[in-house]
């Protein structure tokens, strides 16, 4: 196109459009555009045709989001920068606020050239900048501390890392060892129900209450249901709510299912309370997308009956590595994901430190350094095939451990709901919401902290308070004890699954990300 001519640079910042409001002309770009992604940015490709109009030699600057590195859209594109350009230079920002002050973002710079007919470059020039850098003016500086090389042969369409060579070769022994946990489960993770209107659907347990009252058979549509918040570590922390889960006629045959014209005067003798307490949102329901067969159905899904068996459930947006095992045949809703298998190598796998660290690199990340643990990347997650023996003894610790989370999560309930009642604790701190990892006076102290200088401990009070701590929180701090104990026991164990040399182990906790789920092991120092 451009053999008399083409530019030496083309640089800028793309305006960002999302994917929602091309649908006009998705086609178009569809058949011109080799980055084409049915969900891509805008921006993704001006990066194509930026490139197009350089001339041999010329190079190509953008400043955009560094979500294409690792998001399924962004796989034709890495493609192209891997197949088509000489990438020179990354340097991505991440969160660090001094890029873009007034926007919450995730910057990152890229140069790529326009081959010449010369030998190609066998690295790129890479610079993560950490987000809480003080830079202002000093950005040459700290893009030249933080500088490392990536072999240009490891930039294909796979999500990139782009990481010192040690770290990519311990990144690349955990995929090599490991199986995709699709394959090792023979499914794919499974998303919780969406509503199309959660204050319909979503009740608490006096609602509940008052829908069976005033008909018992509501009974037999009300279940119990588990958010994202309520996702633990091993146990999930149920917050007793309800969903009313009418499934889709398309899914389930219902009285009225093959009613017509009477479907929903069926539905409503059916179950009165149910269709009362429905029919205050009849507008709202009959207008979202997300809906079955009736206006007030679930929209069809084909794995109900994953969700009444044991299974392994984590968040959409994860702040902390948390994977828990439900066997309470509970609902999710839709910022819960769900895995249909019982197996406690899985989940002691999925909640050690080195998947995390592996995550952290692996899994797009989001608002305050969340990941985001998408389907399809959960898909080839690799998880190694265990000896008999190293899986006996993962899953004789992962059980116990599960047995410890529960009875630490009842002790946190008993507590905050004696302090409820006997203290008049409506809103326990952040502190007293995990009172076990207090001593004795500060626990005393915060609990007085929450009732306010009016209201004073007697000492009949103080005296209860240090009481119920013996009789509760000691022991629950004994659970937490041998806790750790047994997660450091998994974390050897998970890192002899994936074949871990000592070294190797060392590098893992050098480079630790924010928020590893145990401290570090004394013996890695």
């Amino acid at each position: 196109m451009f053999d008399r001519g083409g530019f030496d640079a083309v640089v800028g910042n793309p305006p960002y459009v999302r994917q929602e409001l091309l649908s006009s002309i998705k086609p178009y770009l569809q058949g011109h555009y080799q980055t084409y992604h049915g969900v891509a940015d805008l921006y993704v490709y001006f990066y194509e045709r930026g490139f197009e109009i350089l001339k041999p030699g010329g190079r190509l600057a953008f400043v955009v989001t560094n979500k294409w590195m690792k998001a399924g859209y962004g796989e034709p594109l890495r493609k192209f920068f891997g197949k088509k350009t000489w990438v020179e230079q990354v340097v991505d920002f991440g969160h660090a606020k001094q890029f873009f002050k007034d926007a919450d973002v995730f910057p990152c710079f890229l140069v790529v050239r326009k081959p010449v007919p010369e030998n190609k470059p066998e690295s790129a020039q890479v610079s993560i900048i950490p987000r809480d850098i003080v830079w202002v003016d000093q950005l040459p500086t700290l893009i030249k501390d933080h500088r490392t090389q990536v072999a240009l042969d490891g930039l294909t369409g796979e999500p990139w890392s782009l990481e010192p060579g040690a770290v990519s070769d311990l990144i690349q022994k955990i995929r090599r060892v490991g199986v995709p946990l699709n394959q090792l489960i023979d499914s794919k993770p499974y998303r919780g129900i969406l509503t199309g209107f959660n204050e319909a659907f979503l009740i608490d347990s006096s609602t509940r209450q008052a829908l069976i009252r005033s008909d018992p058979k509501a009974y037999e549509l009300i279940k119990p249901f588990l958010r994202g918040q309520d996702i633990d570590r091993w146990s999930p922390d149920w917050a007793d709510l309800w969903m009313i889960a009418i499934k889709s006629s398309a899914d389930y045959r219902w009285a009225w299912t093959d009613a017509g014209e009477d479907s929903e005067a069926s539905f409503r003798e059916s179950y009165p309370s149910i269709y009362s307490h429905l029919n205050g949102f009849r507008d709202s329901l009959v207008r979202r997308l997300d809906k079955g067969r009736y206006w007030w159905e679930l929209r069809s899904c084909a794995y109900w009956q994953e969700f009444d068996k044991p299974k392994i459930v984590y968040q959409e947006i994860q702040f902390h590595p948390s994977f828990a095992l439900d066997v309470e045949g509970r609902l999710c809703n839709a910022k819960v994901f769900l895995l249909p298998v019982d197996d406690p190598y899985i989940l002691a796998v999925l909640n050690s430190p080195l998947m995390w660290w592996h995550n952290w690199r692996y899994l797009p990340h989001m608002k305050d350094e969340t990941l985001t643990p998408v389907s399809f990347l959960m898909d080839s997650l690799p998880i190694p095939e265990p000896t008999d023996g190293t899986r006996a003894h993962v899953e004789a610790t992962a059980k116990r451990l599960l047995e410890l989370s529960r009875l630490e999560l009842s002790a946190k309930r008993n507590i905050l709901d004696w302090l409820r009642l006997e203290h008049s604790v409506a809103e326990p701190s952040t502190k007293l919401q995990e009172a076990q990892t207090l001593d004795t006076d500060a626990f005393v102290a915060e609990v007085q902290k929450a009732r306010g200088k009016k209201n004073s401990l007697t000492a009949a009070g103080l005296r209860s308070l240090r009481d119920e701590y013996t009789r509760t929180l000691e022991p629950a701090r004994l659970l937490a004890a041998e806790a750790l104990q047994l997660e450091y026991r998994l974390h050897d164990l998970v890192n002899e699954a994936y074949d871990l040399t000592t070294e190797e182990v060392r590098l893992m906790w050098d480079t630790a990300p924010p928020r590893m789920p145990i401290p570090r092991p004394a013996l890695t120092s």
